[in-house]
């Protein structure tokens, strides 16, 4: 069973593409904070990515940033240009424009800028927000860059030209440069800020555990099942986990169970029954006594408040919102 993969199931990717620029020098474009998670290809030239903590980081063509915190940030050719923001800048591009333009007439910088979308409901145990605050990898870092500078390309290339199914493409694409980016990640870059799912993974017997939870969240699943999943006696994969994941394994696949009971009464017509028997709850009333504890309403309730907002057009985060364990 394939623990990332099993993973990454678990977020909706939703990738997109905000646009493709060409800036001439001196330029700024300024991000505002965002519920999502930006990134930044380098196509040619070089430029400077500084966060509203004040961190500075050069990039140079080929290289890819991204950020999982969704901080405010802007990117510029010099910390003195003058950043106005992206919405702005947009406005004044001509209707139907592919590649946008902006700056001056000195050296040039071609950016593709997009974002790390999932589904806006989602909160632990999976989140993004697991990865490194800034993931920054240059186009030399190693061997495992060139595996995906071919997706890189093909992203530029649907962003720029807009044939045919390229939002499409673009999007499938923005999704397997996330995946990317992961198995970077989980190769050793940042190593040291991650936490949760993503730290859990980088431990192999951890990783089989987590892998069977996500891939089978209805089995009655046990620390005793789970230490044999993940090949290690009951006492020392329960410090494991916890020390990984900061929860104790059975609380982990009692969240993520929840999360896909959430997932459920939002988007199908299954009775509240049926889904206690797809995830293996004991019975309706275990499972309302859960479901309460994490999103303060009743199953049914939620279900409510989910097809009004839905009808209304409200925001998403207007739903209640999952309390960690």
């Amino acid at each position: 069973m394939d623990a990332l993969s099993e993973v990454l199931r678990s977020f909706r990717l939703q990738g997109s593409i905000y646009c493709s620029w060409e800036f001439g020098a001196p330029w700024g474009m300024s991000i505002a904070p965002a519920g999502n998670w930006p990134f930044h290809f380098v196509q040619s030239g070089t430029c400077l990515l500084i966060r509203k903590d004040g961190q500075r980081v050069r990039l140079e063509s080929g290289d890819v940033v991204a950020l999982f915190d969704g901080v405010g940030h802007r990117l510029c050719d010099s910390p003195s240009s003058r950043a106005e923001p992206l919405e702005r800048l947009l406005e004044r591009q001509p209707p139907g424009t592919h590649v946008h333009r902006s700056g001056g007439t000195g050296p040039v910088c071609r950016v593709i800028c997009g974002k790390f979308a999932v589904d806006e409901h989602e909160s632990a145990p999976t989140t993004l927000r697991h990865l490194p605050p800034l993931v920054h990898i240059r186009h030399q870092d190693s061997a495992r860059v060139r595996s995906f500078t071919a997706t890189l390309d093909l992203l530029a290339g649907e962003v720029r030209q807009r044939e045919s199914g390229s939002e499409r493409a673009a999007s499938l694409l923005t999704e397997m440069l996330l995946i990317q980016v992961v198995r970077m990640v989980l190769a050793g870059h940042e190593a040291s800020t991650s936490t949760g799912w993503v730290a859990g993974l980088r431990d192999p017997q951890i990783g089989a555990a987590l892998a069977a939870i996500h891939g089978e969240p209805e089995q009655p699943w046990s620390v005793d099942s789970l230490a044999a999943k993940a090949g290690l006696s009951r006492s020392v994969f329960a410090e494991r986990f916890a020390a990984r994941l900061g929860r104790t394994p059975m609380s982990y696949l009692a969240e993520w169970r929840l999360q896909i009971a959430a997932r459920l009464l939002r988007e199908t017509d299954l009775s509240i029954s049926e889904i206690c028997q797809r995830l293996g709850y004991g019975s309706a009333a275990s499972f309302d006594r859960a479901f309460k504890r994490s999103y303060r309403l009743s199953p049914s309730a939620y279900r409510r408040r989910s097809a009004a907002g839905s009808a209304s057009g409200a925001p998403a985060q207007a739903l209640p919102r999952r309390q960690s364990a």
